[in-house]
């Protein structure tokens, strides 16, 4: 095996999270150094399919708790400051074990039933219909903005009970945690500040709502949260707060990521946008699953290791924080022939893209559902849209890769 990278000049690029294009040097990773130890981010990167795939299953080696990962890097004077958003972290279900994890997904599932989420396809297609007439009547637009960044927040803040006069209010403060929830390495100290001041906020807007919510309920999802209840087991304040903010965070940036960043692979592979225009009823399943995998908008499963072991001729101690790169897995030709091909009718495709074992994604259902009905909206009504730009910048988070923009034309002159 080559020597680690640690010096390599693209992977500091890489670790500071100002890469648009990880892919080449995490072809490098697997090949050359597939467990690879980030001084800097104080961690190590898991990068093939197969690790990759184990590891998030595994419940043995690993646990789900971040604590260690968001408070080495912290300078000492803010390690005070950052603990109550650790802590809300702490309470999200991608960062609980069991037996809570065990307990918290059984009365989530209680409110959030495939009925309900049935019953989100109108209002679902009635959104995607207003969107696509606005974004059609334009000539040249920010397809995020006038697309795939509405869509999944109305959908999410429709389906907790957010009132639309405080959507916008409650959009802002929870996208003002991503640069900390999504962050890793030093970097952490420079977004601190916003997303405490953030976190404050929507303690105060939550206060609110719950306390309505108890007195009051209503048929959305945060009052079925509010009084779940099985052999007398209920939500916690703090695990309800963190539920809502987890909620939106999960379904709103990812899907909106994975709408943008597929709607750019389109129209960059046109023969793939021809396909899917001219069959999308039965293609747009395929295509769904291929965009998810091809750019995956969650990048890694973060895990703390419970015991010393070795993988790969490398020693991880107990203790030490362990990312599994989801974007690389996805990428790797062991698993995927020719993985940098965009094929929308790839088969078979177990990409990692909601993750795997009891970590899966719990809101994949609807995220599916989301990509579904936008993607056949697509390809009906804006099949002559084409790109406006030849390069595009994403927002600096490793845990979420997400476009800043895309440039698009709707109505050739």
């Amino acid at each position: 095996m080559n020597a680690p990278l640690t010096d390599d000049p693209d992977y500091e690029l890489f670790y500071r999270q100002r890469l648009a294009n990880p892919y080449p040097l995490l072809a490098r990773l697997r090949d050359e150094d597939p467990v690879h130890f980030c001084a800097p981010m104080k961690t190590w990167l898991v990068t093939r399919y197969d690790d990759v795939y184990a590891g998030l299953r595994d419940t043995k080696r690993f646990s789900t708790n971040r604590d260690a990962m968001y408070n080495a890097p912290l300078r000492p004077e803010n390690r005070e400051r950052a603990q109550p958003l650790i802590e809300n972290l702490g309470t999200w279900l991608l960062n609980v074990d069991p037996p809570d994890h065990t307990r918290l997904r059984r009365l989530v599932n209680l409110a959030f039933t495939p009925r309900f989420l049935q019953a989100l396809v109108p209002r679902i297609e009635s959104i995607v219909d207003r969107l696509v007439e606005q974004t059609a009547a334009c000539d040249e637009v920010d397809f995020i903005r006038s697309f795939s960044l509405p869509l999944p927040a109305r959908v999410i803040c429709d389906m907790l009970g957010i009132p639309e006069a405080d959507q916008d209010r409650y959009c802002r403060c929870v996208e003002g945690l991503l640069p900390f929830s999504s962050a890793a390495g030093p970097g952490l100290n420079d977004a601190l500040d916003e997303a405490r001041a953030n976190l404050d906020e929507l303690h105060e807007f939550f206060e609110g709502l719950l306390n309505e919510r108890r007195s009051d309920p209503r048929d959305d999802l945060l009052s079925a949260l509010v009084h779940v209840e099985e052999e007398g087991d209920r939500l916690s304040r703090a695990e309800l707060f963190g539920l809502c903010v987890f909620l939106f965070v999960a379904g709103h940036e990812t899907t909106s990521g994975m709408i943008a960043t597929g709607t750019l692979a389109l129209l960059s592979h046109s023969d793939q946008f021809e396909k899917l225009k001219a069959n999308p009823d039965d293609v747009v399943d395929s295509a769904v699953e291929e965009i998810i995998r091809y750019d995956a908008s969650v990048t890694r499963g973060a895990r703390l290791a419970l015991e010393d072991f070795e993988l790969r001729g490398r020693h991880i101690r107990k203790g030490q924080t362990v990312i599994h790169l989801i974007h690389s897995a996805n990428r790797d030709p062991r698993q995927f022939p020719e993985p940098d091909r965009f094929d929308i009718t790839r088969h078979p495709n177990k990409h990692l893209g909601f993750g795997f074992g009891i970590h899966f994604c719990m809101g994949a259902p609807l995220a599916r559902l989301e990509g579904q009905i936008a993607f056949k909206a697509i390809a009906r009504r804006l099949g002559d849209m084409t790109l406006n730009s030849d390069s595009f910048s994403y927002k600096p988070a490793m845990g979420i890769r997400s476009l800043e923009a895309l440039p698009v034309r709707i109505n050739e002159p």
